[in-house]
């Protein structure tokens, strides 16, 4: 298989900033998805882009991605498109990162939950989910 990092277009990478939630696809142990709603960072590499999502606990999103790190995630625009809502798809390859939760959380509090004050203070160091771009599709510019 071909190991290759994507590097998303700005559309995509204005998109995952603006606001907008992300759906997360993991896969439980008996192969069924698992869906969650998160927030989610772009952050880039040397390798390529990967996108970021914060957890406090060991969600049962967090003990899947342990075991298979195969993902997909979906950004709904919060602009209607002319037919249909603009959306980003991203399939990619998972890993845990202990701790830096609370401090994504933070950043990424500013723009999904202005002035509520999340994480609360004292929070647990959590884990970060890092994503591998694989593959980009969906319904807009990116796609």
């Amino acid at each position: 298989m071909l190991d290759r990092h994507v590097k998303l277009d700005d559309a995509a990478r204005a998109l995952i900033g603006s606001g907008a939630d992300a759906t997360l696809v993991t896969l439980n142990p008996d192969g069924s998805p698992q869906v969650s709603l998160v927030w989610v960072a772009l952050q880039s590499t040397p390798e390529g882009d990967e996108l970021v999502t914060a957890h406090l606990g060991e969600y049962k999103k967090v003990r899947n991605v342990r075991r298979d790190g195969r993902v997909a995630l979906t950004i709904v625009s919060r602009e209607r498109g002319e037919i249909m809502t603009p959306y980003l798809t991203v399939t990619g390859t998972a890993r845990i990162v202990e701790g830096g939760a609370p401090e994504l959380l933070k950043e990424l509090a500013q723009t999904m939950a202005p002035g509520v004050g999340f994480p609360p203070e004292g929070a647990p160091e959590g884990v970060l989910t890092r994503i591998r771009i694989e593959k980009v599709g969906g319904i807009g510019p990116w796609s």
